[in-house]
């Protein structure tokens, strides 16, 4: 357990806490159980060391995203700073390696790989299944970042798909992986494209209403 400050007020009624570069304060309200506080703190560990990693590294960056958080497969994720990159999926945290050098430019690209990791592996599990059932020919499969795109299918089947999907849900990444492999088949966009889609993605209208209302909030500012 880590050192704290702990102050008791009979106005507060719930548990805070908040790291400050004087130390960790507690605020809890008088007479509340000192065990009960202490294993709801236990709980908190990870948050209270990440950000004292953040304040010992005087690491004051101002980041351009909305409210610090970070979607990943359509859930909103804490963004904290800390000593290594990783995304914790049970704490609902994404964790990214600073330093007092750090620009918002390389903790961004920092963040960009770690959601192509998450994009490749959800497609990677999912992908052979679609193209087997679609009868679609992959040659090859790439992760990258679109500012326009979901994804992209060349007339030599190479696959490629935004890295920022990560932030999308897993339904939506779905869509997107069947609209990519119909362009196996057919390369424009025209009604027999259409026709397919939806034989293999019967709610496809869906995720297509789904992109066009919150594409926004996938893409993440660079400045």
């Amino acid at each position: 357990m880590f050192e704290y400050q702990l102050k008791l007020s009979k106005r507060r009624k719930t548990v805070a806490l908040k790291v400050t570069d004087t130390g960790v304060h507690v605020y809890a309200p008088y007479g509340a159980c000192i065990m009960e506080v202490e294993r709801w703190l236990s709980t908190k560990k990870s948050w209270v060391e990440a950000q004292q990693t953040r304040l010992a590294i005087g690491v004051q960056i101002q980041i351009p995203w909305q409210s610090n958080k970070v979607m990943i497969f359509g859930e909103a994720f804490e963004f904290l700073f800390g000593t290594c990159n990783y995304i914790d999926h049970q704490k609902k945290q994404v964790v990214i390696k600073t330093s007092t050098r750090s620009s918002v430019k390389s903790i961004r690209a920092q963040l960009i790989k770690l959601l192509a990791v998450e994009l490749e592996q959800y497609v990677d599990s999912k992908l052979h299944h679609f193209s087997t059932q679609m009868n679609a020919p992959v040659a090859i499969v790439k992760f990258r970042e679109y500012k326009s795109r979901w994804g992209s299918c060349s007339s030599q089947y190479a696959l490629t798909f935004n890295v920022l999907l990560a932030g999308a849900p897993k339904r939506m990444i779905d869509y997107v992986m069947v609209h990519e492999l119909a362009h196996c088949h057919v390369l424009s966009h025209n009604k027999a494209f259409w026709q397919l889609v939806g034989k293999y993605d019967r709610d496809y209208k869906q995720a297509v209403k789904w992109f066009r209302e919150n594409a926004k909030q996938l893409f993440i500012a660079k400045e």
